[in-house]
């Protein structure tokens, strides 16, 4: 699979096309076992970012689909792939992804991925179910 396509598609999706490309995504992980961890985390973000323009939660399925993806690729010692699964948590309020990050050991991190991460959890904590948090008024 193509993940560059995702990075070209318009800001704005329906919540029906940003469904199936969810889908489309989750269905090559399942199936597909030599994956880069960075394209697959840009392929998610790029679609996480235009589901959180929707202003609607993702489907629950697919967000725990995702969520438990985001859980496997975790990998605190690359800052490139911390820093796109942390934008997937924030913008799709995946509580189980974020949990892990705050279990993580930082006392061997790099610098920037030690910042991202609090960065995180600080933005984050006690609001992790609403990625919408902090817009309404």
């Amino acid at each position: 699979m193509d993940f560059s396509k995702f990075d070209e598609l318009p800001d704005y999706l329906s919540e029906e096309i940003l469904k199936m490309y969810f889908e489309q995504v989750i269905d090559y992980y399942e199936n597909n076992g030599d994956i880069s961890k960075i394209d697959l985390s840009e392929a998610i973000y790029q679609l996480a970012e235009r589901q959180w323009h929707t202003y609607k939660y993702l489907d629950e399925k697919i967000k725990d689909k995702v969520d438990s993806i985001v859980q496997e690729i975790l990998d605190p010692n690359s800052y490139e792939l911390m820093d796109n699964v942390t934008s997937i948590i924030a913008y799709l309020g995946l509580s189980n992804s974020f949990q892990t990050l705050k279990e993580i050991d930082s006392t061997s991190l790099s610098i920037n991925v030690k910042e991202v991460i609090e960065e995180t959890i600080n933005e984050l904590d006690g609001n992790i179910g609403n990625p919408y948090s902090g817009l309404e008024e």
